[in-house]
């Protein structure tokens, strides 16, 4: 499993230029409920960029949510994901 940066340049079908950038993370992120009880949630995934914009796009209370990762071991499973939700297709 890759767990570094990576960036690959595409042309989407549209013939707009992407840069496609991939970073594995592992993340710890704790949240308090309103009684005051703090959790922790590990967090671990690709994190992937598409002409400098993060994906996933969750959207969560208070706007979009980064604490999302796409979980796939497969970096290419990831990008998909990612052009899949950004609706767009490459060559």
């Amino acid at each position: 499993m890759d767990k570094t940066s990576r960036t690959q340049r595409a042309i989407a079908t549209n013939g707009l230029p992407l840069k496609i950038q991939t970073q594995w993370t592992e993340n710890s992120y704790t949240d308090q409920d309103e009684y005051g009880n703090i959790t922790t949630v590990d967090v671990n995934g690709w994190l992937v960029r598409i002409n400098g914009k993060k994906y996933p796009r969750q959207l969560g209370e208070d706007g979009i949510d980064w604490t999302y990762r796409y979980t796939t071991k497969d970096r290419r499973k990831a990008i998909e994901n990612a052009l899949q939700e950004a609706r767009l297709t490459i060559w």
